[in-house]
């Protein structure tokens, strides 16, 4: 803790009209419970900040695990690889000095490139992750990262210095007394709180090359999963037309290392040395995933090249080239350019009465729409309105558009833009929803989900015939090549073991 004498005077001084005395009260009551929460961590044999006892960690993640699930799809169901990839994480959990948890590995049925751990031992991989890596050894790297989060102890003392600012802001009154320091704190503790610190994070990368080695992984797979998470950053950066500036600025503040500097880092931490584990295992983790399910299912709608077709609801719409779509299990996001977001989803409230009604009545109920009024898309019944809010980002513009299918089912657009560039955007928004239209049965059927496929180059495939085969709707090569770490140079040698993506 970083609270010297001077800190406190500062502090008292910036409480005006209360007594020294009654805030030194109140400051030492309201940390009293926590000047004892410093201990030594088995783990890394550092000091640290910690009121969470493992127990209260375990309930936490008892908790926190349901509420996982339901925000990330539910858990893959493949038998199999769950137990291939449960085995390789107690291995790897076994290399740990912490054995104060019984830990639980699970893979989530998402599409996302994401891999994470809640306190008590919970430990997360999306099938988007598994579609990606190569390797059991980075398999063990990224399930080691994660680990050693939980380990170290990293969420309870997160826990515990949120616990810490909430004691000390109610002491001096941060909520009420002072609102805009408040505000001004707020964005100083989201940094600070919301997520684990860069320190945390190389932590976590050392102790899990640790754990690689005493496992008998080859200690370099947490570099080579970390450069599979840079050329994949890179491919959707291309996707999306991000300019180098814009490439550069997605990054700020974020309390993750910058992924090159993790790269380098991580080739010091493992040192000198060759692979120990033995090379099948590459190709066990290659067919254990053969059939993974890639990109999203059916039930979630599909994004081909500009377009999002979902072929159970029979519906479809396109957006400009310069956006990019992330559809998930609630709802479609899309974001574009100069600040502009739309989200799109079907309503889930029982309709009566026009769309307009809906809109201005249900919808924005206690909202007042400029400009509402009825629309004709593609000869279903719609109707729009629009305002404008002062947010801390400055002017917002919120265009609300509802569309009534023949069903009767309404399906609604939101789209957001900086005020100063809604004009700008407008014919981008106006095309996004005159796209919208119903597809055939037989269109619909057209459209199954993607699977990796494990495949053995022949002597006259090439990188340009096996991404064609695939089942990417643009940018076929890269994708390809970034899926099974592949420079875009290298002849493929017949026999080789690679992955594709076919329905």
């Amino acid at each position: 803790m970083d609270m010297t004498r001077e800190h406190y005077r500062g502090a008292f001084r910036a409480v005006p009209g209360i007594p020294r005395s009654v805030v030194l009260f109140w400051v030492m009551l309201a940390l009293s419970p926590l000047l004892g929460g410093c201990e030594i961590n088995p783990e890394t044999g550092g000091l640290s900040f910690n009121t969470v006892a493992p127990d209260e960690e375990k309930e936490i993640g008892a908790e926190a695990h349901r509420q996982v699930l339901a925000e990330f799809g539910g858990v893959y169901y493949d038998p199999p690889l769950a137990s291939y990839i449960d085995r390789i994480g107690k291995k790897m959990g076994e290399q740990s000095v912490n054995r104060n948890f019984d830990y639980r590995f699970t893979i989530l049925d998402s599409p996302a490139i994401n891999a994470f751990a809640i306190p008590g031992g919970y430990v997360y991989i999306t099938r988007g992750l598994l579609a990606l890596l190569d390797s059991e050894a980075e398999v063990a790297a990224v399930l080691g990262h994660e680990l050693a989060h939980v380990t170290a102890r990293h969420g309870a003392q997160r826990l515990s210095r949120m616990r810490a600012q909430d004691r000390f802001c109610a002491a001096f009154f941060c909520d009420f007394e002072l609102p805009v320091l408040s505000d001004m704190a707020a964005v100083g503790l989201n940094l600070a709180f919301g997520g684990f610190t860069q320190d945390q994070e190389l932590e976590a990368d050392r102790l899990g090359i640790r754990y690689l080695k005493s496992a008998g992984y080859d200690s370099h797979a947490m570099a080579s999963f970390l450069n599979k998470l840079k050329a994949h950053a890179g491919l959707e950066d291309e996707i999306a037309g991000l300019t180098e500036q814009q490439r550069m600025g997605r990054g700020y503040s974020s309390t993750h290392p910058l992924t090159e500097d993790r790269v380098a880092l991580s080739g010091k931490f493992a040192g000198e040395g060759e692979a120990t584990f033995p090379e099948t295992s590459d190709r066990e983790f290659l067919f254990n995933i053969d059939g993974l399910l890639y990109g999203n299912r059916r039930e979630y709608g599909f994004v081909v090249g500009d377009s999002y077709i979902h072929p159970i609801r029979r519906i479809a719409f396109d957006v400009p080239r310069s956006y990019t779509l992330y559809p998930d299990s609630r709802r479609v996001t899309a974001i574009g350019p100069d600040g502009a977001i739309m989200l799109f989803e079907p309503s889930r409230r029982l309709v009566r009465g026009s769309v307009l009604d809906y809109l201005e009545n249900v919808w924005a109920e206690g909202l007042v729409l400029e400009d509402a009024r009825k629309l004709d898309i593609n000869g279903m019944e719609g109707a729009t309105g629009w305002l404008r809010r002062n947010t801390s980002r400055g002017q917002v513009d919120y265009r609300l558009v509802a569309i009534q299918m023949t069903t009767g089912v309404i399906y609604r657009f939101l789209f957001i833009s900086p005020a100063a560039m809604t004009s700008r955007l407008s014919e981008n928004m106006r095309a996004i929803t005159y796209s919208f239209r119903m597809i055939d049965a037989v269109e619909a059927d057209q459209w199954q989900p993607l699977r990796i496929r494990i495949v053995s180059v022949g002597s006259n495939d090439s990188l340009e015939s096996l991404a064609s085969r695939s089942g990417f709707a643009d940018h076929a090569v890269r994708r390809f090549t970034v899926l099974n770490a592949l420079d875009p140079d290298v002849v493929l040698e017949p026999g080789r073991i690679v992955k594709t993506v076919s329905r």
